[in-house]
Parts: structure tokens; sequence; C-alpha cells
């Protein structure tokens, strides 16, 4: 997802400093940190590499020793690095970076969706204990699980499958993965997939 967002970023799709705005309060990073990250972002969009203190300093509106701290700061936590690269004919120059921010993003999203597949995962097993009124079975809970996270099957169409399964005699959680696998098969369709990184990520973007 990481090269993704910054493919987004480069091709105008995201913004890099709406991502800062959003997110910078979930990390250990001042508001004047963020707003220096999209400054340097912005240089580098602008194929500025060297950072020259009393102009940045200026463009913040701090005092050089302010704006030294607030670097030095950005760069104790890893938000910025600084090196050298080399240019077209293969000159080493100086150059910064500040992607560290969407890695942590990123990090973010991912464990934030993790927490959302979990709930759903105890949602339904609640909803099947409910049903089927008795505790699933260590077999039952890891089917439920690979109806979740590996055929990705939605609530609804668990739901379905149930309700179908609740006229039968005996009705068992099997009962309920047979329903769901000859569902597929009559209407020849994969189950909702969460598989497209994009739509994730504009999904998790409205947190």
């Amino acid at each position: 997802m990481k090269q993704l967002i910054k493919q987004m970023i480069k091709d105008g799709v995201l913004d890099y400093a709406d991502l800062v705005l959003k997110y910078y309060h979930k990390f250990d990073i001042t508001e004047r940190e963020a707003v220096a990250l999209i400054k340097l972002h912005k240089m580098l969009m602008q194929n500025e590499r060297i950072i020259k203190p009393d102009k940045f300093s200026k463009w913040l509106a701090t005092t050089p020793k302010q704006t030294e701290n607030i670097l030095n700061s950005l760069i104790a936590k890893g938000y910025l690095t600084i090196g050298l690269d080399e240019d077209e004919t293969g000159k080493q120059q100086e150059t910064f970076n500040v992607d560290f921010f969407i890695h942590k993003v990123v990090h973010h999203l991912e464990n934030k969706q993790q927490s959302d597949e979990n709930n759903v995962l105890a949602q339904i097993i609640d909803y099947l204990e409910d049903m089927f009124q008795r505790p699933l079975t260590q077999f039952d809970i890891e089917t439920v699980r690979a109806w979740v996270f590996e055929e990705e099957y939605d609530f609804s169409m668990i739901q379905s499958a149930v309700k179908t399964v609740m006229t039968y005699n005996n009705p068992s959680i099997k009962h309920v993965d047979r329903v769901l696998l000859n569902r597929l098969e009559d209407t020849h369709k994969a189950p909702k997939k969460n598989t497209e990184i994009l739509k994730e990520f504009h999904k998790l973007w409205k947190e």
C-alpha cells in the first residue's frame, strides 16, 4: 500500500498535505512539525533538495533556533532523513526524504483494517452462537475465520445462508458453509472481495 499511496501523491490523486493534516495527531508529531513536513514535501516536488535554514525559518515564521529544533526533532523521530543521492550525471548531491510519514500512515491503516476485520469476526461468531444457541467449536471458529479472511464473505451473505440452514433438521456451521459454497457455484460469482487496494484505502480514509 505504501507504494500505491506514493504513486497516488505523485499523480496528484492524493495530497501529501491532506494526509499529514489528517493523521499527524495520531503520531508523535507537533502541529509545527506537521507544517514543516508539508513544506519539505513541497520542496521535494519542486526539486529543491537542500534545506536552507534561513529561508525555511521565514516560511515557518519561526526563529532560526526554533526551526533548527523542529528539523532536529523530525530527524530524531525518523520523519526526516538527510543524505546523498546521485543526479542524472552520476554526481552525488545532498537530498532529504520525508516518506517515513507515509509508512506510519500505512501501518496505522493496516492495523485499523485488522482491528475492523477482527471486530467483524467477533460479531459473526456472536451472531452464529445466538442463532444456533450453543458455543461454536474450535473447528467452527476456524471455518468462520476462513469465511472472513480467506473467502471474504460479507455479513449479509452469511446471514442469508444461516436463515436458509435454520430450516434444516440439525442445522450446523457445516451446512452454512455448504450453502455459501453452493450459492457461489450456482451464480458463478466470486464472493465480495476487498482486494482492490485503492477501494480499501478510500474506505479507511473515511475513518
